[in-house]
């Protein structure tokens, strides 16, 4: 069985808190092989994104920089790879 096409998600968060509680939700959700753009203006919380779904995914939030500037960022967590 194949995948079907990739299906568009969008967040609209009105405070940090609820960037990051969105991400650990969706973390949770994650199978091996999800893939997930972030598209966003400097500023528009991609990095907080990721540091609730490090946190979400076992990974420390605290190693995560910004995906603005990177080709691939790597952390380990408890659960599986976030790449």
């Amino acid at each position: 069985m194949t995948a079907g096409p990739p299906v568009p998600i969008f967040f609209r968060c009105a405070s940090v808190e609820q960037t990051e509680a969105v991400a650990r939700d969706l973390a949770a959700r994650l199978r091996p092989g999800d893939v997930l753009l972030l598209h966003g203006d400097l500023g528009a919380g991609k990095t907080t994104f990721v540091r609730g779904l490090a946190a979400g995914l076992g990974a420390d939030p605290d190693e995560v920089s910004s995906p603005s500037f990177t080709l691939v960022q790597e952390y380990r967590g408890a659960r599986t790879r976030l790449r």
